[in-house]
């Protein structure tokens, strides 16, 4: 195997990126893992095949280092993806929480931040790869088919209890001024959580960057549209740079067809002069 530090592994690359996944799984499938990894034998192949195939000198430390990594970012899209009512969109691969809840998810949990436009790429595989289960055909909507049906609808075997105070019924048993005293409590804790709701949300709408030139840039990579080499793709980082509406709109374009978003990169590039 390669020894010392190699050359550096441009893991943005999508053919390397999807190479590296579909080696792994490879291994995985036809000779298994040794506790949380892969065995020696098969990450002497992957080197061995990642290295002939894209011409690089990559060492074991650096293959292993992508693993880690495939397997922290499939962890943190897990436990999203396991929330009850999860809001996920198999068509678009995008979780449709609102800013608030995004914004109260993230706080605990900062990691998820790089789902909050998109998601998980490769789902399917990295849960195969991780979870060692692997959903096809019809069943392959998303990473993990757990409490859903075949349509991407919750199970109806789950159960929901309403916890909302106000939408019990008071038994008629009950002295009457009890029940009315009850009821103004009631109505006032309500009116203050609602206030505290509003403000909360006031806080995070004004505190919202909106996307990350990150986020953006990882989506301009992924969508795959450009070499890197290609001026257009210069011109498109640019056009993050501008503000943080053009971010916002570049988000909202990322589904849209490849047509539409590059007459939006050269569009904005003419007037912004980049063009």
């Amino acid at each position: 195997m390669a020894s010392g530090d190699g050359a550096r592994a441009n893991w943005k690359d999508p053919e390397l990126y999807k190479l590296f996944i579909d080696l792994c799984l490879k291994e995985s499938t036809e000779n298994g893992k040794k506790g949380g990894s892969l065995k020696k034998e098969s990450w002497d192949r992957i080197l061995v095949a990642l290295n002939k195939e894209k011409g690089l000198n990559l060492t074991q430390k650096q293959v292993k280092n992508q693993w880690d990594f495939l397997k922290s970012k499939y962890g943190e899209w897990s436990k999203i993806i396991s929330k009850t009512g999860n809001g996920y969109d198999p068509v678009t691969n995008t979780v449709n929480w609102s800013t608030e809840e995004w914004s109260e998810y993230i706080q605990a949990n900062p990691n998820a931040k790089q789902f909050r436009y998109t998601g998980l790429q490769y789902s399917n595989e990295l849960k195969a790869l991780f979870d060692g289960v692997r959903a096809t055909g019809r069943f392959s909507w998303g990473p993990s088919k757990e409490g859903f049906p075949i349509d991407g609808t919750q199970s109806q075997s789950q159960t929901y209890i309403n916890l909302d105070i106000g939408s019990l019924e008071t038994p008629s048993s009950l002295n009457g001024d009890a029940e009315k005293h009850g009821n103004k409590r009631q109505k006032k804790n309500k009116s203050d959580d609602l206030d505290k709701q509003l403000l909360e949300a006031l806080r995070t709408l004004q505190s919202s960057d909106g996307p990350t030139l990150e986020e953006c840039n990882r989506i301009l990579d992924e969508m795959q549209l450009f070499d890197m080499s290609d001026p257009l793709y210069i011109v498109a980082c640019s056009i993050f740079c501008e503000s943080k509406a053009h971010r916002e709109q570049w988000m909202l374009l990322h589904q849209k067809p490849e047509v539409v978003r590059k007459s939006w990169i050269e569009l904005n590039g003419k007037k912004l002069g980049l063009l």
